[in-house]
């Protein structure tokens, strides 16, 4: 199957999706999702992205219809999932006493026969992390790296796993612009066969990178829109606030207005 035919399969397919963590509640309509293309979601803080990756991913428990792979999501056995969807979630609690090569090699668990990894396991890690620029902090431990290092370990094992749907949760978060740039062209190579969606809150960085929006807010999925529709009143409505969005050239700014 080549990318092009890939792209037209809907990998996730939702309808009338609720979930509540707390005293929070989260609504979705629709929603689907093929391979192509790199999706960003965003919104102010507390709007629902965190816990929309988390109902993609199984984390968290919901009512209504939920497709993957054209069969219900509830359906399919842990490790189908884990083979499925890799996710980096906003915070973690990893903080294992094992080398970063270990660390990233565990991502081809799912991949394994559950006991040992293979030689093709150990090369595909080691490429992948030569790809991400961490190949040098092999034999540290994992836990004596910098926040930046840990979040470029932990970002590289999820892709290391080599799913079809790949969740990142502010995966730039403490990632120095360099490494920024590094990383957003590991996706870019990757979104052709895969479905990527990317929490982000760096509006200038996500509307130079990105192919498709899903902006949420008070828990609802607000719009979801290719790159060609943001306009000034769309970013407006979803934040609150007045903001100027200039294109130029090939290039793409977000200001906020000023107040006269």
């Amino acid at each position: 199957m080549s990318n092009a035919e890939r792209s037209y399969i809907i990998l996730v397919d939702i309808s009338n999706i609720s979930s509540k963590l707390g005293g929070f509640s989260l609504n979705i309509k629709a929603f689907n999702l093929t391979a192509g293309g790199l999706t960003a979601i965003a919104g102010n803080n507390g709007s629902g992205k965190s816990t929309f990756l988390g109902v993609l991913s199984g984390l968290y428990s919901y009512k209504g219809q939920y497709l993957i792979d054209g069969q219900e999501f509830v359906r399919h056995k842990r490790r189908e999932i884990s083979k499925k969807i890799g996710i980096l979630p906003q915070t973690t609690s990893l903080n294992m006493p094992f080398d970063v090569f270990y660390v990233v090699l565990t991502g081809r668990f799912s991949h394994s026969d559950g006991r040992q990894y293979c030689a093709s396991d150990i090369e595909k890690t080691e490429a992948i992390m030569l790809d991400f620029d961490i190949y040098h902090l092999k034999d540290r431990q994992f836990n004596e790296l910098s926040g930046g290092e840990k979040q470029r370990a932990l970002l590289c094992r999820v892709i290391n796993m080599d799913t079809d749907i790949i969740l990142l949760d502010e995966p730039f978060s403490g990632v120095d612009i360099n490494h920024q740039a590094g990383v957003i062209k590991i996706l870019d190579r990757l979104k052709e066969k895969k479905a990527i969606i990317v929490v982000i809150h760096d509006l200038s960085f996500a509307v130079n990178h990105f192919d498709r929006f899903i902006f949420f807010k008070d828990g609802s999925l607000l719009y979801d829109i290719k790159d060609h529709d943001l306009t000034n009143e769309v970013m407006s409505e979803v934040f609150g606030i007045d903001i100027e969005f200039i294109r130029l050239q090939n290039k793409k700014f977000i200001f906020l207005k000023d107040k006269k």
